[in-house]
């Protein structure tokens, strides 16, 4: 069962960039401490389709450069109403191929599908890329693209929603458009995940929280996601990351970026009267952080290293759309590496 995000608004400060002796705005040297790189990876290195696929840094590929959607059920783990599932003359910028896998949702009948694919086995680092398109009159998205671990491993997509993990059985990270705002931010899932209201509730937690971040509906856009997980059984030194169109947008591990916490939710570069949910006290509190907010205490994902990354999950899930509304969704050029593989070469 999939959850029901909160409908909170968040509001995140952005200051103004001043620029170091480099040549960079101290923002971007904040959101990237750890000097991540950012425009061509390995996919403009590599260049050819089909040495990337045969690349050893490289774990899936998918171009859909199929005959029919049968064919995917060799290629994916399980898949969930193919029905909704077909192969477009169309694909992403800069791909060698001619098709597209294209979702497409009718309102009142089902919520979407899925592709779900068990890795065969279990990584402390993974990269994970994927080209996407949504049509212009396409409805609000519910649940989107994850990726993440569980232990053990299983052959379908597991539930858990609004229960925060054990850490020792699930992580999940999804890289989602959230609501009417159609803003790029994450929906997480590990085990020292924030709780909120009015239980305390786990629901996904979200780190972003740009409101400048948005889908570009009708156009092809290029999301990447960077998980490293943590040495269990107490070390917080995970970290996560996000790069749209090759441009690093998200980094965060121990000690960076600074922000604060309003319950599930992480606001960058902002300080001052925050709330949290009490687990011991079963309610809220108030607390006061400093200016620019306090630095991010990094990822717990795991206290046990059998818990590994070793599932992508890719789908589409809409579940406030009118009756026979149609939302068009494509997908291409999805890939996971173990180094950084950036956009298409064009």
């Amino acid at each position: 069962m999939l959850s029901c995000r909160p409908l909170l608004e968040c509001v995140v400060i952005v200051a103004s960039a001043v620029v170091n002796a480099a040549g960079l705005a101290a923002s971007e040297v904040e959101a990237n401490p750890r000097g991540l790189p950012q425009g061509p990876g390995l996919a403009q290195k590599v260049g050819d389709w089909a040495r990337l696929r045969g690349h050893p840094d490289v774990v899936l590929v998918e171009d859909f450069e199929l005959d029919t959607i049968s064919q995917l059920q060799s290629r994916w783990t399980q898949i969930s109403h193919p029905e909704i599932m077909s192969l477009a003359s169309e694909n992403a910028p800069g791909s060698t191929g001619t098709r597209s896998l294209l979702m497409t949702h009718t309102g009142g009948r089902g919520t979407g599908g899925h592709l779900y694919r068990r890795l065969e086995r279990g990584y402390k680092q993974l990269f994970v890329r994927f080209y996407v398109k949504f049509d212009p009159d396409c409805a609000p998205i519910h649940h989107f693209f994850h990726v993440g671990g569980y232990y053990p491993p299983t052959p379908w997509p597991q539930g858990g929603a609004g229960e925060r993990p054990r850490g020792n059985e699930r992580l999940t990270v999804g890289i989602e458009p959230f609501g009417s705002d159609w803003r790029w931010d994450y929906y997480t899932y590990w085990m020292e995940m924030r709780a909120s209201p009015p239980r305390g509730q786990t629901w996904g937690n979200c780190f972003i929280n740009d409101p400048n971040l948005k889908v570009t509906k009708g156009r092809w856009q290029c999301l990447e996601v960077m998980i490293q997980l943590n040495d269990p059984p107490s070390e917080r030194n995970g970290e996560l990351a996000l790069w749209l169109d090759g441009r690093l947008v998200s980094h965060l591990g121990a000690g960076f970026p600074r922000g604060k916490w309003t319950f599930d939710r992480f606001l960058p570069g902002q300080g001052g009267q925050s709330i949290r949910w009490n687990d011991e006290k079963g309610g809220p509190e108030t607390f006061t952080v400093p200016p620019g907010g306090e630095p991010f205490p990094g990822f717990r994902w795991r206290n046990d290293e059998r818990l590994q990354i070793n599932f992508v999950w890719a789908l589409l899930y809409i579940t406030k759309a009118p009756e026979g509304h149609i939302s068009r969704v494509w997908f291409d050029d999805i890939v996971a590496a173990t180094r950084y593989i950036g956009p298409n070469p064009e």
